[in-house]
């Protein structure tokens, strides 16, 4: 019996022919020679809703399918789960991409597909079994910005959609000067980029049996600060002498060269949202504040809970909520 062949599967949020789907198309080209199965789904032809937040959501146990929304996303999700590979690209709308990446985030991943989760509770649901696995992935922010001054947020909220399923990115773009349609092609040193991208995605996906945790196939001299996660969105605070990753969350030593020029040392951190460890460790600071804060004193806010609740007085309905008088 022949072997399963393998799959990536690309997920665009640019529109239909535009630059984001060039570079998709040109890294999936590179993957699909490589003897890869390849899809490319268009989110914004997928009826996606946005997460309304159910307070334990049946998803968190029964998977999308159970949402109050029958949309597309149960689709989405079983897509995802059936690949070996991961592929996500957008422009950069405001800083960051556009929203439809929040709403494909928010309802297809999340805590119901939290693999840290899962694995301190038992193990994965049913709906998820023989479909679990950490899958290698790439992103791809594509801006028009003649300076990465305006795509600061791309790539960094682009790996937002990582982090629950443990997809372990091994490359990315943060592409800019690129906005007029077409305007991709006119950039070879993208599309070489684009390529290689999709080759180094195909590399991954056709040796599971590395531990792609942590790896990086992309540009090892990026000039960027942070080795995780490759980029240089950092949070610096007075009196510190050290950064935090806004992506991965660790910790970097900032100290002077012989130059006076920055430089970092970025050490091990538990808290590394991009490592199994990071969201272990999450976890159990989650159920740390609902076993140490909450629970213990929740029944003396009822009362006043139930007022700001029942507080509609200056609450202004859309006019699709209301009903028709005439």
């Amino acid at each position: 019996m022949s072997e399963k062949r393998k799959k990536v599967v690309g997920f665009t949020a640019g529109r239909r022919g535009g630059n984001t789907e060039i570079y998709m198309k040109v890294a999936l080209n590179a993957i699909k020679e490589m003897g890869i199965d390849v899809e490319l789904i268009r989110l914004h032809e997928c009826d996606i809703h946005p997460c309304t937040d159910c307070v334990r959501g049946k998803c968190y146990v029964a998977g999308p399918g159970a949402c109050i929304w029958k949309d597309d996303v149960e689709w989405l999700s079983q897509k995802f789960l059936e690949s070996d590979g991961y592929l996500l690209g957008a422009p950069v709308w405001s800083l960051g991409p556009c929203g439809i990446v929040s709403d494909f985030r928010d309802r297809v991943f999340g805590p119901k597909m939290d693999l840290a989760g899962w694995e301190i509770n038992g193990g994965s649901p049913e709906w998820a079994k023989g479909q679990v696995k950490q899958r290698p992935g790439a992103l791809i922010s594509v801006g028009g910005a003649l300076t990465e001054h305006w795509t600061s947020l791309g790539l960094a909220t682009l790996y937002t959609t990582t982090f629950s399923a443990q997809t372990n990115v091994v490359d990315h773009m943060n592409v800019y000067q690129v906005a007029d349609p077409g305007e991709a092609l006119m950039r070879k040193d993208y599309m070489l980029k684009a390529k290689y991208l999709g080759q180094n995605l195909g590399h991954a996906v056709l040796n599971p049996q590395i531990d792609w945790e942590g790896r990086w196939l992309g540009d090892l001299n990026d000039g960027e600060a942070c080795p995780g996660c490759h980029l240089s969105t950092v949070i610096a605070k007075p009196g510190r002498n050290y950064v935090e990753c806004v992506v991965c969350g660790r910790r970097g030593n900032i100290s002077l060269d012989e130059n006076g020029n920055m430089k970092f040392t970025w050490p091990e951190d538990n808290r590394d949202r991009l490592k199994m460890m990071g969201k272990f460790d999450h976890m159990r600071e989650i159920a740390r504040h609902t076993e140490e804060i909450y629970s213990p004193h929740v029944d003396e806010i009822q009362e006043e809970y139930k007022k700001y609740k029942a507080m509609e007085d200056y609450v202004v309905k859309a006019p699709s909520r209301c009903k028709n008088k005439e």
